[in-house]
């Protein structure tokens, strides 16, 4: 059996929500949630783990740290306006729980893994960028001198393991939206612009594009961009469909759904029969061919990236 494992996306403070990793660095008038995907896909691999989203399900500190006392390895993602907040209930948790073991995922202990390990003693490790396969290798009692893309200390000093190779079979991965029918409740997720309830996931990873002012390619998924199968994403919107019959709107939160013409339509086709409303990302240069096909498959609002200007 692999160590009993929480995957948490800490609580935050009151009105500082944002969710998936997010924390907002000012109050704002509304209240929006994002899904916690990436920590969705390694919580489908490990038998008896648990996905906590605390700021959505409004679970106080004090909760997480009750929670956490039944689990021996905790996987918290972080980000940085979270970070110190973060650190602090990690210790909390490790004071109630010595046992427990604690690795920090995300962009901030991606981008900082050595300030990050030296800012926090109840930190084991941390997950340089993808974390997939890294954190479940730990669950299932691989030493850590043995796993890539970690960093953590031995003897004083911090060693970085070699990098972890991108994953490219994305189809090897478990359904995220299994793991939210068992441990999440959709009508929790709110974003403004998206139809509620909402559920959102990915179809790709990565994005070939420079833009300075995004942050995921640059700290969490890379560049490289790789999709899914259209015949696994329509599986899995088929199952999506049955789980929550009342959900109005799924969004594919790629960093850019459509790059790639032939996939997009391909896709759409095995979209359609299933009568689906969904939005989703979008280069602006997408031809019309293919926003016809999107359309016609249900697609209902773009989220577009404008990179450039003139």
């Amino acid at each position: 059996m692999p160590l009993k494992t929480l995957f948490l996306n800490p609580p935050s403070f009151e009105n500082f929500d944002g969710g998936a990793g997010s924390r907002w660095p000012a109050t704002r008038e509304i209240e929006s949630y994002w899904y916690p995907v990436w920590l969705a896909y390694p919580a489908g691999m490990l038998e008896g783990a648990r996905l906590l989203d605390a700021p959505p399900h409004y679970v106080s500190a004090d909760e997480t740290i009750k929670i956490a006392q039944d689990y021996e390895f905790l996987v918290l993602f972080t980000s940085t306006p979270g970070f110190p907040g973060d650190i602090r209930l990690a210790q909390k948790i490790k004071d109630a729980n010595p046992k427990i073991k604690v690795g920090f995922v995300g962009p901030h202990v991606s981008v900082l893994p050595e300030k990050s390990l030296k800012d926090c003693s109840a930190i084991d490790f941390v997950c340089r960028k993808e974390f997939d396969y890294s954190v479940v290798e730990y669950a299932q009692g691989k030493p850590l001198e043995e796993i890539l893309g970690i960093s953590y200390r031995k003897n004083g000093s911090v060693v970085h393991n070699p990098d972890r190779p991108q994953i490219e079979n994305l189809d090897a991965l478990p359904h995220v939206t299994d793991v939210y029918q068992r441990d999440l409740d959709v009508r929790r997720y709110n974003v403004p612009f998206l139809l509620h309830p909402y559920v959102s996931l990915y179809t790709t990873r990565g994005c070939p594009a420079q833009c300075t002012f995004c942050l995921w390619p640059q700290t969490l998924s890379g560049h490289p961009w790789r999709k899914r199968s259209s015949d696994d994403v329509a599986r899995e919107m088929a199952t999506a469909k049955e789980y929550w019959p009342y959900v109005k709107e799924f969004f594919f939160d790629d960093d850019t759904f459509n790059i790639q013409k032939a996939r997009t339509i391909e896709l759409c086709a095995k979209l359609k029969p299933l009568g689906l409303t969904w939005s989703c990302t979008s280069r602006v240069t997408t031809d019309y061919e293919t926003l016809k096909a999107m359309k016609d498959a249900g697609c209902r609002l773009l989220i577009v990236g404008y990179e450039s200007g003139d």
